[in-house]
């Protein structure tokens, strides 16, 4: 009975706590391994050398410092004992990982049973012990090591090709913007229809393998990432435009908070073909 009120204390503590808990003792073992193969060492030296009559004392010494080695590794047994499914359900977890991104200057966001923090999204998988940031299953969950890991992806080098994202939306926007509006082509100047982002990510994953590879929080990343490059164009000079509300049909918002917390919503985008000399040229393509 006496123990009750030590294993609740225990199980009260978080995650950093407990591993520093356990670093200490593993600390201690360290010590205690060493003065260990200190002896061990100064044994094989006396076995070489055939020195009989001190070899029964210092092996009771050698194994007097192995039991020493032996407790420290006991109690730092003891004080694992964190449980992380309960931690994970709980929200205790990440109340912890909110206070590490703070002190990490991080900003995690958790709203709507979602939590990110730009630009990924964070998955817990107690099946798994472990945590999806974006795509990666991390088995290594401190708190404060998690958000070093959000950090260093915040101030990863940009890999993002505007240019490149806009040609691979376009080709799907083509089909669509031909059924929003029967009388528009590619090749024809001016603004084409908005069609709905929420849409052109569907048919960019319609196939769950391919839906696994580009998952929404990614899509929609790479859409902030293209409305912060306002000037981009596709590889026939087309302009975008992203706009839209939850007012017009088809209009599912798609939502992301980027690295300050700042929230973005983003429903449709169009294509804008400026006129030029050779878009006579174009007209006449399209046409065809």
């Amino acid at each position: 009975m006496d123990a009750q009120p030590t294993d609740l204390a225990q199980r009260a503590r978080g995650l950093e706590e407990t591993l520093t808990a356990l670093d200490l003792h593993l600390t201690e073992v360290e010590k205690q391994v060493a003065s260990l193969l200190k002896a061990v060492r100064r044994l094989r030296r006396s076995a070489r050398e055939g020195a009989i009559a001190s070899l029964p004392t210092a092996i009771a010494a050698a194994k007097a410092d192995a039991d020493r080695a032996g407790e420290p590794l006991t109690q730092a047994a003891a004080t694992l004992d964190y449980d992380i499914a309960d931690a994970f359900a709980s929200g205790a977890w990440l109340d912890e990982l909110a206070a590490a991104a703070k002190d990490a200057g991080v900003v995690l966001v958790r709203r709507d049973g979602r939590v990110t923090a730009y630009p990924v999204a964070l998955r817990l998988d107690a099946r798994a012990q472990g945590v999806r940031i974006g795509r990666k299953l991390e088995k290594r969950i401190r708190p404060s090591f998690v958000a070093a890991q959000l950090k260093a992806l915040q101030q990863r080098p940009e890999r993002f090709n505007a240019r490149q994202f806009l040609d691979r939306l376009f080709v799907l926007y083509d089909s669509k913007a031909r059924a929003e509006d029967p009388a528009w082509r590619p090749g024809q100047p001016g603004q084409g229809p908005l069609v709905s982002l929420a849409d052109l990510h569907d048919l960019l994953t319609l196939l769950p393998a391919a839906g696994a590879d580009y998952p929404q929080e990614e899509f929609v990343a790479d859409l902030l990432r293209l409305d912060r490059q306002p000037d981009a164009t596709d590889s026939h000079g087309r302009r975008f435009e992203l706009g839209g509300s939850t007012g017009r049909k088809g209009g599912k918002r798609l939502t992301l908070f980027d690295e300050t917390g700042e929230q973005h919503d983003y429903y449709a985008i169009r294509f804008i073909l400026e006129p030029s000399d050779g878009c006579a040229d174009n007209t006449t393509a399209a046409a065809r």
